[in-house]
């Protein structure tokens, strides 16, 4: 009971600081895309609009596979909760009036 507490916690810490870093990360590249989409309104030749049209798919790639990745790192935190249960840990908040 004890390990799946100190589990639960542990996933908690690093789901909290994963959420940060992938926060500041989004935002630097919604940035981007930003620039760069205003670069290529301005830009008159073709094929460096094309280029950064391709630059801009890129990033938006990026941002939506760290936006995934975001979602799928808070299951673990959920999935330890469901473990807790199962093992019969009291400690937790939904069995908490269980007993």
């Amino acid at each position: 009971m004890v390990s799946a507490v100190s589990s639960s916690s542990q996933a908690t810490q690093i789901s909290s600081s994963s959420a940060s870093s992938n926060a500041s990360q989004e935002a630097a590249l919604e940035k981007q895309i930003q620039a760069k989409e205003e670069e290529a309104k301005t830009v008159e030749d073709q094929v460096q609009a094309a280029k950064l049209q391709q630059q801009i798919a890129a990033l938006k790639a990026k941002l939506a596979a760290l936006k995934a990745a975001q979602q799928e790192q808070s299951a673990p935190s959920d999935a330890v909760a469901r473990q807790a249960e199962f093992d019969g840990d009291t400690k937790t908040t939904s069995n908490e009036f269980w007993m």
